[in-house]
């Protein structure tokens, strides 16, 4: 990391099933929360890449209106990138099917591409894993948002940080975060995440993992 920039190199690609029609966002760098990407089309013969960035928030949107779209087989969700009129689109139709269309590349540049293609719902689940994968490359800005990234990615006792909505254990965070600047020791905080899990989210809990997210939380500057 250098100021303030996490490099990151992962390529996320629309399993379409075909050669002739992809899409993928190569992972450049994160920034805060805003993500940029080479986003590539292959599309009727035709290619192009350019840059596009999006904020966190643009993403998990996505993934839940992707989400929805899976579940009740309608509906669609855009991607839009924050320096030019880019973007994607999946709109679910009948059957299952799903158009992506959109367009790679400012309208104000020399060359852009429009574009448009066929797929189908299969596409919409690996998608969405390797999203929430990403998601989990975050720099925190302050205390309260370490633990509760540290809650999210370390955490995570019902096992679904990979496909969940980011705020699924938001709720914990305040708690957390008191014990912490109230000087708690470490097995105060595991104490307090073990009875989360037990007595609040009603699973069997795993104090050894509640004694290693406490020592992580201690470690917080």
């Amino acid at each position: 990391m250098r100021n303030g920039m996490i490099k990151i190199d992962d390529i996320i690609e629309l399993h379409t099933n075909r050669e002739t029609e992809r899409l993928s966002f190569a992972t450049r760098y994160l920034v805060q929360i805003n993500f940029t990407f080479d986003l590539t089309v292959v599309s009727n013969g035709f290619s192009g890449t350019s840059h596009f960035c999006v904020r966190r928030d643009q993403i998990e949107k996505m993934c839940s209106d992707l989400t929805t779209m899976k579940q009740e087989m309608s509906g669609n969700t855009t991607l839009e990138d924050n320096d030019s009129d880019a973007s994607v689109i999946f709109q679910m139709k009948s059957h299952g099917r799903v158009i992506v269309y959109g367009q790679v590349g400012g309208s104000h540049e020399e060359n852009y591409l429009k574009f448009s293609f066929q797929t189908d719902q299969t596409c919409i689940e690996p998608l969405l894993t390797d999203f929430h994968k990403l998601l989990k490359n975050e720099e925190p800005t302050n205390l309260y948002e370490a633990i509760d990234l540290i809650l999210w990615n370390d955490w995570d006792p019902i096992g679904i940080n990979h496909i969940a909505p980011r705020d699924e254990y938001q709720g914990y965070t305040p708690t957390i975060f008191k014990l912490k600047t109230n000087g708690a020791d470490s097995e105060t905080i595991a104490m307090t995440l073990h009875n989360i899990e037990t007595e609040i989210i009603g699973v069997v809990g795993n104090f050894d993992r509640c004694r290693q997210v406490a020592d992580k939380v201690i470690k917080l500057k």
